[in-house]
């Protein structure tokens, strides 16, 4: 589908009035996002939905920009999706996964179009709240100045991301990139046994490799007893020395 199936182009009927949230609800939550995999960065934004369309995608489902500088920005409130694009040659490039409580196009909307958006995929059946094209950011500070700092804060974390994979993707083997991933991961969680989210191949994707050189390469790391599960719901680290060891050998 197009982006402007989805979008209501209908005029607002009521301005944007200030509103108070919670006291529990912060403009900048603890950061808890890998390189390439956003999530929970701007949940104040469930506190307005009430002025967003809510649209309802299937696993596989993807929507294509056809707006240009109307891009509107969306919240991603349960699934998960991600932003990919296709080069010249036809091969397909994968620059980060979205989950749960995470905006999408965030950048789009700041720049007004400087830059063009990328499709969207829903990885799982995923719940999207798409907001109106004729909000501004004055709109959003008469509505509330934390939904503003959020913006900012919800940007800075995509770019610390997105550099954190950058370095990672500067390995040229794909055994360094996999190991340096997996321990950032481990860093990230404290404990050798986690809730990863991500499957072998979707981390084939943000590694730009094959999903079959991540397979052949997580045996060989549970042959050398350095892991012991990696599922989409558990990763098991034996020992995470040896994993920064062979992700930073030649």
């Amino acid at each position: 589908m197009f982006l402007s199936e989805v979008v209501s182009f209908k005029p607002k009927a009521w301005e944007y009035e200030f509103r108070a949230f919670p006291e529990y609800v912060s403009a900048c939550p603890p950061l808890r996002s890998l390189p390439g995999i956003i999530c929970n960065t701007s949940n104040i934004f469930e506190h307005v939905l009430d002025i967003a369309n809510k649209v309802l995608l299937k696993k596989g489902d993807i929507i294509y920009p056809d707006m240009g500088s109307d891009t509107p920005f969306f919240y991603l409130k349960k699934g998960k999706i991600c932003i990919y694009n296709i080069n010249k040659e036809g091969k397909v490039f994968t620059p980060h996964f979205i989950f749960h409580g995470a905006l999408i196009y965030d950048a789009f909307f700041m720049t007004k179009g400087q830059f063009t958006p990328m499709p969207i995929k829903a990885l799982e059946d995923s719940e999207l709240y798409v907001f109106p094209i004729d909000l501004t950011f004055d709109d959003l500070l008469a509505i509330n100045p934390l939904l503003v700092k959020n913006f900012s804060y919800s940007q800075a974390v995509k770019d610390l991301c997105y550099s954190k994979l950058s370095c990672i993707n500067m390995y040229v083997k794909p055994l360094n990139r996999i190991c340096v991933f997996i321990h950032e991961m481990y860093e990230l969680y404290q404990k050798k046994t986690f809730y990863p989210n991500i499957t072998q191949s979707e981390l084939a994707l943000i590694l730009n490799m094959h999903k079959v050189t991540m397979s052949n390469i997580i045996t060989q790391l549970k042959e050398k007893n350095i892991l012991k599960t990696f599922t989409k719901t558990e990763l098991t680290i034996i020992d995470p020395d040896e994993l920064i060891r062979l992700g930073s050998s030649e």
